[in-house]
């Protein structure tokens, strides 16, 4: 059996639980019987989820402990995926499994020595993992994509310039970037679509709606069949630099980036410096009609 441990919180976002889903799926591909267990919050989204979810408060010892109590396979497998974690929570999985799959994004604890680390993405070609203490699995080939991105054909022309642009920067928009971006698109560009998917965690919806034109258009709680359908529909997109700049990718969106969690710094740099992605920061975003080059 295979346990994913994992967190779905206003403060984390959702990508973590996108990857893990998309984990999930190939795992169940694959014959294995798994579980997905979620720190969650009320942001918790409407997912087709492919696996059973047990909702629990995972990273406190004593909850973690009681659940471990009731396992008895010692063939276990444990992948974590975790903002949050302490490194006491790692060492107490890995005492309970035949092996500890730490998935990572920079660096962010010195994992139990003998865990496999899996940074599924450009990120852990920049951080010097020490491959004698740890088996390393990295690169972008081993990046995670939920069922409806394995397998694109995109039929319609990307438009030159775009005629619509998608906006998603993830559960959650602490810096109320999505209104800034809304507002200078809308000035800039009346005549354009826009499309912004606003998460769960987002808590500027009323003043998204008073900016709004006639050319925006808001989504929630989408799955990923309707995230990919709406992908493919854009000529553009500006993203947050996690999980769903490859899921972009194999859209074959053109995109533009920018940071919204300090973890996201290697996965933008992957795409900039081998893909050539436009990188926005978040105090050029008056310049956005610049960046876009319409």
């Amino acid at each position: 059996m295979v346990i994913i441990f994992s967190e779905a919180l206003v403060s984390t976002g959702l990508g973590h639980l996108g990857r893990c889903t998309a984990l999930a799926e190939q795992l169940l591909e694959q014959g294995k019987q798994v579980l997905l267990v979620v720190h969650a919050d009320e942001s918790f989204p409407h997912w087709d989820f492919p696996c059973e979810i047990l909702k629990t408060e995972w990273i406190v010892e004593t909850k973690l402990n009681n659940f471990l109590l009731n396992l008895s396979d010692p063939k276990l497998i444990f992948y974590v995926d975790s903002y949050l974690a302490p490194l006491d929570i790692y060492y107490i999985l890995k005492t309970h499994c035949s092996e500890l799959i730490c998935i990572d994004d920079d660096k962010r604890l010195d994992y139990p020595e003998g865990s496999t680390i899996l940074n599924p993405g450009y990120p852990g070609l920049f951080l010097g993992y020490d491959r004698e203490k740890f088996k390393i699995i990295t690169g972008k080939e081993q990046v995670l994509l939920r069922k409806p991105f394995r397998k694109i054909q995109r039929k319609n022309e990307i438009n030159i310039p775009p005629k619509k642009i998608l906006i998603t920067l993830g559960g959650s928009d602490p810096n109320n970037l999505s209104v800034k971006i809304l507002q200078n698109l809308a000035t800039l560009f009346p005549d354009m679509e826009k499309h912004l998917v606003v998460g769960p965690g987002f808590t500027n919806g009323n003043e998204l709606q008073k900016i709004a034109d006639q050319g925006t258009f808001f989504y929630k709680d989408l799955n990923a069949e309707k995230m990919c359908k709406l992908m493919l529909s854009v000529d553009f997109a500006i993203t947050a630099g996690g999980q769903t700049m490859y899921e972009l990718d194999v859209c074959r969106v053109p995109m533009m980036v920018i940071e919204t969690a300090e973890n996201q710094r290697n996965n933008i740099r992957g795409f900039v410096e081998f893909q050539g992605v436009q990188e926005i920061k978040k105090n050029q975003l008056e310049r956005i009609g610049e960046f876009l080059c319409i």
